[in-house]
């Protein structure tokens, strides 16, 4: 009986060793799989804050081309507004050119009436010249002065003056 009870304790032993070992094994095994997932998450942990800043560093290049954007929309805003402004300045300088237009279309209208009233003048003028002429001929004779006497010139240029 007691090489029983020994054979029993050294196969409860032997069972508490083999089941220790193997609890050993498992820990370590499980151990080690613990640490390689922490790894793993200290790697996804790296991934996640490299992408992190990649979305930052994204964000911030958003953020400077939406500045840009607004910067050129105000430009296009300023080039409309001036672009208006000129086709405002366009538009009245075409009104002040319809206007002058008006003005040389009358002024030439007057030169033309001034024009016809010249042409009448000279049309009469040799018949009035000739009437003064034959005028003073006449007082000539009835006062006996000569052809060539102040008096005829004097009379000619108030006959002038007073018939135009």
């Amino acid at each position: 009986m007691i090489l029983t009870i020994r054979g029993i304790v050294s196969i409860n032993v032997l069972v508490f060793v083999v089941e220790w070992v193997f609890w050993l094994n498992v820990h370590c095994t499980v151990t080690e799989v613990l640490l390689t997932l922490t790894e793993v998450f200290l790697n996804l942990t790296e991934v996640l804050l490299t992408l992190t800043e990649v979305f930052l560093t994204l964000t911030e290049v958003l953020l400077t081309l939406t500045e840009v954007f607004l910067t050129l929309t105000e430009v296009l805003l300023t080039l409309t507004e001036v672009f208006l402004t000129l086709t405002e300045v366009f538009l009245n300088l075409t009104e002040v050119l319809l206007i002058l237009t008006e003005v040389f279309l009358t002024l030439t209208e007057v030169f033309l009436t001034l024009t016809e009233g010249f042409l009448t003048l000279t049309e009469v003028f040799p018949f009035f010249f000739l009437s003064c002429k034959a005028n003073a001929r006449v007082k000539l004779a009835k006062t006996r002065h000569g052809p060539h006497s102040s008096t005829l010139v004097v009379i000619c240029v108030v006959q002038c003056i007073v018939c135009v």
